[in-house]
């Protein structure tokens, strides 16, 4: 399984849904995530803390359904080190139109303080 999913908080004490991703994300992975963040589910509107391993990779079927998600969650902070991967999210942000409530990140620490600034 690519993702691994843990419920937390922020250091200030707001939900969290932390997720790591690792190996090839598929559609049928893509669509889990989705029904832990759509309307009436548990995660639904919450901050995500996406912790992207290098050499992750995402399907086609992956990378177009991620964006059907963007209503369906409060913020994502996506931290990635490793620079080929980063490009492949940049490209993907690109083709679909960046979501302004999701942001690239070298740190988690980084993305921590991003997300426990916003109001959602």
């Amino acid at each position: 399984m690519p993702f691994f999913y843990e419920e937390a908080t922020t250091p200030q004490g707001k939900p969290l849904l932390r997720l790591t991703a690792q190996g090839e994300v598929t559609l049928a992975d893509a669509e889990g995530l989705g029904a832990r963040i759509e309307e009436g589910a548990p995660n639904h509107r919450w901050r995500i803390l996406s912790i992207v391993e290098k050499g992750t990779e995402y399907s086609a079927g992956a990378r177009k359904y991620f964006p059907s998600l963007q209503p369906k969650y409060g913020a994502i902070a996506v931290v990635v080190t490793s620079p080929i991967v980063r490009a492949a999210i940049n490209m993907m942000m690109r083709l679909t139109g960046q979501a302004p409530n999701l942001h690239l990140f070298t740190t988690e620490a980084e993305g921590l303080a991003w997300l426990d600034g916003l109001e959602i």
